[in-house]
């Protein structure tokens, strides 16, 4: 049963004009076969029949003209009482004329409609007043009230699911859009992260180099060691930006190892070292605290701020200072070297890079020559409960 009333609403969606024309060929034939068997005062005849015809053709409009088919289909119907003819199914198709103006039109049509009804009711009790006595005008006035607030009703589902289905499909694009902006992020992450590793290695790489080939005639097994370490630090390099790579590629995270954080801060600094600029790791106070998420952060400040002496510093030495304090991580990264070109000290994209880092926190950054000598970068991250 359910099956059948889904084929028929398909079909009616399709070609709702069949339906009506059916429905239009079943009032003209219930309207005649009811004459033909029934008692009324008058036979049916010719007249009946046109009337009948009359009545019976508007509804073909139903759904077009909802409020026209009711003027005009009541008319016949009026003629019909008149005459002395039953309107025992011709006239309850009225009821299904004032449902479709209410279903099918607007509030000022509906209006319009339920002034006509009023208008149709009095032209019974002119036309019939000894069968349209009060109790058959009650329920005459009371099955039209029903079909207009049936109708009415229909119309409110209707805009009710028309507007759930705007909602949902605003919800999906929203969400389509929202994973589209977290994709957007992530692979924006991940080039940061292709960038901070790539411009350390290679700075790293650039410096060894440079030694290397500065002392191989003097001293043969310091070039030799040079380039080990270029070719352990390409290596490794080259398997960390695979593993990004990779992520990014098939958008999971398999294979790709865990991010670095504070406590990969003394690796940091060692790998510094051995490639020729010496670098004093301070970490003061209990940084066990930090959330992983920060500590990549600072992890990716100081690398950046060793990348930049390592590349424009010239011989130097480095201090990295890492402390909490009251609820903020403190980083401050100095070097004695000759300071920064003009393109750092305006802030180069290593430098923007560590403060859009540092701005996800809600902290600052600073970065300049320092009065004693050299370069400083210092930022403040906070984490507490008052960032």
């Amino acid at each position: 049963m359910e099956a059948t009333w889904a084929r028929l609403r398909a079909l009616d969606d399709e070609r709702p004009w069949l339906l009506d024309a059916v429905l239009a060929a079943l009032l003209f034939a219930g309207a005649v076969l009811s004459a033909a068997l029934g008692t009324q005062t008058r036979a049916p005849d010719a007249t009946y029949v046109a009337l009948v015809a009359a009545g019976a053709a508007p509804y073909l409009l139903r759904r077009r003209a909802p409020l026209a088919v009711l003027v005009v289909a009541s008319v016949p119907v009026l003629a019909v009482l008149a005459l002395g003819y039953t309107s025992a199914v011709i006239g309850s198709g009225l009821f299904l004329a004032a449902y479709s103006v209410a279903a099918w039109s607007d509030g000022r049509r509906t209006v319009l409609a339920a002034g006509w009804v009023v208008v149709v009711l009095v032209g019974l009790v002119v036309v019939e007043p000894e069968a349209m006595a009060f109790g058959e005008l009650a329920t005459n006035a009371a099955l039209f009230g029903g079909a207009i607030a049936l109708g009415r009703g229909i119309t409110e589902r209707r805009r009710t699911v028309a507007l759930l289905a705007d909602r949902a499909e605003l919800a999906e694009r929203a969400r389509v859009e929202e994973s589209r902006r977290a994709v957007a992020d992530e692979r924006l992450r991940i080039a940061q992260e292709l960038h901070d590793v790539i411009g350390h290695t290679l700075g790293v790489i650039a410096l060894q180099a440079g030694v290397g080939a500065h002392v191989i005639d003097a001293d043969p097994a310091e070039a030799k060691a040079c380039l080990v370490s270029v070719s352990e630090r390409s290596r490794s390099a080259l398997g960390e930006v695979r593993r990004i790579l990779g992520a990014l590629r098939t958008g999971e995270g398999e294979g790709y190892a865990p991010p670095p954080g504070l406590d990969a801060l003394d690796e940091l600094a060692a790998e510094v070292t051995a490639a020729g600029l010496p670098v004093e790791l301070r970490v003061e106070g209990d940084v066990g605290d930090v959330p992983a998420a920060l500590g990549l952060t600072a992890y990716r400040v100081v690398q950046e701020a060793l990348t930049n002496v390592v590349k424009h510093a010239g011989p130097a030495r480095a201090t990295v200072t890492v402390r909490q304090v009251d609820g903020a991580l403190l980083i401050d990264v100095a070097d004695d070297g000759r300071g920064a070109p003009a393109v750092v000290a305006a802030g180069g994209h290593g430098q923007l890079g560590m403060g859009e880092r540092v701005a996800v926190w809600g902290g600052t950054l600073t970065a300049g020559t320092d009065p004693q000598g050299g370069y400083r970068v210092s930022a403040r991250l906070p984490f507490g409960a008052d960032a």
